[in-house]
């Protein structure tokens, strides 16, 4: 995997990149009011997925989940349909296969959708709005919005992977209404725990990490973990296999204090970058509290769907009460000063909600143990998806390319590759 494409980078974008649908000459006929697109900016376990379900079941609406994922260059037609909320350990409530919008862009040789690119998941995760488009990317999202799947409706797009660069995707995308789900650091935060530590996920706390790690030389994230004193694996390959494997071995090792201050680091850059846009912003923790916001992201949803969606939230999953992690205060105060050196062009009423979050999980209420103590969770074992001579190769490599620093092109990815094939894992 490629971390760099400069020549897509610099190279100029497409001279015309909007899409044909009824609903673009609707607008016209209205005055332009109307979006052609909406971009669903979520995290993971922020609530975005709930909320793009109830959106994709409109009739007049084409749902397109998590087109940066990593997974999109391997998707099979002969398994598209098997990939759904039932089939991995998720909580997400039954829906229709996540990926069927898919269908008619999987490659010739039926695999893989086409103009994808895997540097899209996790590589220049941060970007702002200033910077040159990425002529590939925006050509790949122009064929999902145009695609037969999307004809005459309204496409949603809902991201996990985009926090960090909302602004920017905003820029290359005018024509598209921008919204941000965002979600209490600490509720999120326990989510992951629970699903990693009850239902052995570990893909959740696996992500933010490897986002930091992957992006280590950015400058907002090179702060951002000095500031909250978080440490980061160093990664000398850009395999995705590889990176995945030393993130987890590094969460293995390090205390839920650190492990949090790693999150929480991550939630902060993304929270700066996302509303340091013109997007809405669809809280998700006030949607059952505040009637008055609920109403209102439900107004600005029918706008430009025409359907009524109604975003009562469900009764939760995840119900077993959590214990804060040790050194919550002081996590935060880090988080709050990063936030207030690094507020770019933040309005102060977005500022204000990036605060109010991070004080939100400090309060009285929320500071108080509800489970007596707190001890370090039994992190399962790594899924058994190999045999026990590919997992001791794949941790032999591993430990080697951790082990011998200065000689980077052993770590470099053209001989994990070789390795992968000799080894077949």
């Amino acid at each position: 995997m490629d971390l760099r494409d400069l020549t897509a980078r610099e190279a100029a974008p497409p001279e015309a990149f909007a899409f044909s649908s009824s609903r673009q000459d609707e607008a016209e006929a209205a005055g332009g009011g109307a979006a052609q697109a909406i971009f669903m900016h979520t995290s993971w376990r922020s609530g975005g997925t709930w909320i793009w379900s109830r959106c994709r079941a409109a009739a007049g609406v084409c749902g397109f989940y998590e087109p940066l994922h990593e997974q999109a260059a391997r998707f099979r037609l002969s398994t598209l349909s098997s990939i759904r909320p039932g089939s991995w350990q998720s909580n997400h409530s039954e829906t229709d296969p996540y990926f069927e919008e898919y269908r008619a862009l999987i490659g010739p040789r039926g695999r893989g959708v086409a103009g994808y690119d895997a540097r899209f998941a996790f590589d220049d995760f941060f970007r702002a709005p200033g910077e040159p488009a990425d002529a590939v990317l925006q050509t790949y999202l122009v064929g999902l919005l145009a695609s037969p799947a999307a004809h005459g409706k309204m496409p949603v797009l809902k991201f996990c992977r985009s926090a960090g660069r909302v602004g920017w995707l905003e820029a290359m995308f005018p024509q598209a209404m921008h919204l941000v789900v965002l979600r209490d650091p600490l509720a999120q935060f326990h989510s992951i725990q629970r699903l990693l530590e009850q239902q052995r996920n570990r893909y959740f706390a696996l992500a933010p990490l490897l986002v930091l790690a992957r992006n280590a030389r950015h400058p907002a994230v090179a702060n951002a973990v000095s500031t909250l004193g978080v440490s980061l694996p160093p990664l000398h390959s850009a395999n995705l296999d590889y990176g995945v494997e030393t993130c987890w071995r590094h969460i293995r090792r390090i205390a839920p204090a650190e492990q949090y201050r790693g999150f929480l680091a991550f939630w902060t850059l993304c929270a700066i970058a996302s509303l340091d846009s013109g997007a809405t912003v669809i809280d998700v923790d006030a949607l059952g509290t505040d009637p008055a916001h609920r109403r209102g992201a439900e107004a600005t949803l029918l706008a430009q769907l025409g359907e009524p969606i109604k975003l009562v939230p469900r009764a939760p999953h995840e119900t077993a009460a959590m214990p804060p992690p040790p050194g919550l205060d002081e996590a935060h105060e880090a988080a709050a000063a990063f936030l207030n050196a690094n507020r770019h062009r933040l309005t102060a009423q977005r500022h204000a909600i990036i605060t109010a979050k991070l004080e939100s999980a400090t309060g009285p209420q929320s500071g108080t143990p509800l489970v007596s103590g707190w001890s370090s969770p039994v992190m399962p074992a790594p899924l058994a998806a190999r045999n026990p001579t590919q997992r001791l190769a794949t941790a032999l490599i591993v430990m080697a390319a951790r082990g011998i620093q200065p000689l980077r092109r052993l770590h470099g990815a053209m001989a994990w590759r070789r390795a992968g094939k000799i080894l077949r894992f």
